[in-house]
């Protein structure tokens, strides 16, 4: 059975995985990017840039995937970095549109970034219950641009 981006983006979030993971993951294979080597990737970008609740792991996660697909290896090619930079707007301002932010402890509702991690994982059926609709959010836009 094939599984659509968003069941695959969820699954990985319920098995444990970082926002930032889970989207990077998702799609890191259609894009040549072994999964193994993107969940490593994208592991320190989860809680909004290592736990302390800036930008919210699901859109640096998918950042990373407009990265793959429209980003470029080499400095002079400046029509790649136009695309990729104005896919990575696009991407933010649906995100904030939909959500009023891209700061991942105002989404949560409070601040991560001093807690220990008994606290967070205490929080667990919070995020379970808050983050799906930001991980949808980031993979309906990439399945619409890519």
């Amino acid at each position: 059975m094939i599984k659509d981006h968003v069941t695959e983006a969820l699954e990985l979030f319920q098995f444990g995985y970082h926002c930032s993971q889970s989207v990077l993951a998702t799609f890191s294979e259609d894009l040549n990017l072994p999964k193994e080597t993107a969940l490593k990737i994208a592991c320190p970008f989860g809680g909004g840039l290592g736990g302390h609740g800036r930008t919210c792991g699901a859109l640096t996660g998918a950042m990373m995937v407009v990265g793959l697909k429209y980003g470029t290896t080499k400095a002079t090619d400046l029509e790649a970095k136009k695309l990729s930079r104005e896919k990575t707007r696009q991407l933010i301002e649906t995100f904030e549109k939909v959500h009023g932010t891209s700061n991942c402890n105002e989404l949560v509702g409070f601040d991560r970034s001093n807690m220990s991690g008994a606290e967070l994982m205490a929080k667990l059926p919070h995020f379970h219950s808050i983050c799906p609709k930001y991980l949808e959010t980031v993979v309906s836009f990439l399945e619409e641009e890519l």
